[in-house]
């Protein structure tokens, strides 16, 4: 139900700013922004009613591949509809089409009931749960990307790692990145070069956990079409080239507790127990659960070894050989989990960890080992599935993956990465035909 106050709000801030259309949009099951625009006029005669979709794209794959089998989406059951329920907090013009605004939607049933395995609701799901403990979460994310020219070619060549003078040489696009999407509302800690030829990592302010989610989605589809505006591309594919650096999507998280005094405190500096348990929790969920944070056949083409991306399940301070990393001090301390790929959905890749972290919390899981020096190659550690079959099968059996999200969604997502790799299987590929047409 919307309240009187926040549709007056709406109202205001569409006339106010001279909005013309409003694009209604949501994350489907890949984490693309996708939806239906509205002309203002449209949507003030509606502001309550949203607007009809269907329930394909929370099923279906990165091409809009349609197979599902399930009672909620498939052909059998009629292809239902969902209901576009904008969320008026999230309104905001798009600084580089003035005019036009964007809002985030929610989905219901034609009956009004939420719908339960879409990516925002699922993270919701797993923040009440949270909640009931007593603790909020707090998460910052960090996402690599590739900036490509208009032949899909690296914007610059080599390893220019934190560069300056790169940033400066790219400035333009780089500042239109930065500037439209803080004035996005979307608050940037920092963008800067990274580890292959044209590579880019955007770092979004720390927040509560939806709220960084909801920005991490809009920047991501902000980005690319910034990009294509100058003629340019910005992939968030996780390993493009066979000899370059992949692209990873590292989640910084903390738990809050608030006082009785207003004042909110880190939970992880306040108490070594919450902290040791929400970490066992982060490594016992970590293998289970992978397939959400990495939900291709190709995202598991960067996890190599001595490649800064993590191959092995562990934690240590500070140490970026291992799948999970203990940082900062004070208000700082936080878990960095480093195993999630760029093309994630930041839904999804956010409630696994959070979820992982709970169940340490509700099992009051025993203080995991810290791991010291290279983790690559410490055989004492559990592999990090390093294909997306050997995800799948973990997926498939996960009681942890129904326990948090449901069934219905697991059921969904498992049918999404079986698809996956079913394509991929029967898919003849230019290295074959180089390396067995002559050969054979």
């Amino acid at each position: 139900m919307y309240s009187l106050q926040e549709l007056e709000q709406a109202k205001e801030y569409i006339l106010e700013h001279k909005i013309h259309s409003v694009e209604v949009g949501f994350a489907d099951i890949n984490g693309s922004i996708i939806g239906k625009r509205l002309p203002s006029r449209f949507l003030l005669e509606h502001l309550t009613s949203g607007t009809g979709l269907c329930r394909a794209p929370l099923t279906w794959d990165v091409q809009s591949e349609y197979f599902s089998t399930s009672s909620f989406a498939g052909f059998e059951y009629g292809a239902s509809d969902m209901i576009l329920k904008p969320d008026y907090s999230t309104l905001r013009e798009i600084p580089w089409r003035k005019g036009t605004a964007f809002v985030l939607a929610d989905l219901d049933t034609d009956k009004g009931q939420r719908i339960q395995v879409a990516p925002r609701q699922i993270l919701k799901n797993v923040l009440e749960r949270l909640e009931k403990t007593g603790y909020t979460a707090k998460v910052g994310s960090e996402v690599e990307f590739y900036l490509l020219d208009s032949n899909k070619k690296p914007l610059f060549g080599g390893k220019e790692t934190y560069s300056i003078g790169k940033a400066s040489q790219y400035s333009d696009i780089i500042e239109q990145i930065q500037n439209n999407l803080e004035a996005f509302q979307i608050p940037i800690e920092a963008v800067h070069t990274e580890y292959g030829p044209g590579q880019m990592e955007v770092i979004l302010e720390f927040s509560d956990a939806l709220t960084n989610a909801d920005n991490t989605v809009i920047a991501r589809n902000a980005i690319k079409e910034i990009a294509r505006k100058n003629g340019m591309y910005a992939t968030f594919m996780a390993r493009v080239w066979n000899t370059e650096s992949g692209s990873g999507y590292h989640l910084h998280q903390s738990l809050w507790t608030k006082e009785n005094n207003g004042v909110s405190k880190n939970a992880f500096a306040e108490d070594k127990t919450i902290l040791e348990q929400y970490s066992a929790g982060l490594l016992d969920g970590t293998r289970e659960l992978m397939a959400l944070c990495c939900p291709t056949v190709n995202s598991y083409k960067r996890l190599t070894d001595m490649s800064f991306a993590p191959t092995r399940v562990g934690i240590g301070y500070d140490n970026r050989t291992v799948s999970t990393r203990l940082v900062g001090y004070g208000n700082s301390t936080r878990i960095e989990q480093r195993t999630g790929a760029a093309d994630a959905n930041a839904y999804f890749l956010i409630a696994a960890s959070i979820a992982s972290g709970l169940y340490g919390l509700e099992q009051k899981l025993p203080a995991p080992e810290i791991i010291e020096g290279n983790g690559y190659f410490n055989e004492t550690l559990p592999a990090i599935p390093r294909t997306l079959k050997d995800a799948a099968i973990l997926f498939d059996k996960s009681e942890k993956a129904v326990e948090y999200f449901g069934k219905e969604f697991v059921e969904i997502f498992s049918e999404l990465i079986h698809f996956d790799i079913s394509v991929h299987d029967i898919n003849v590929t230019d290295w074959e035909r180089e390396r067995y047409l002559e050969n054979s």
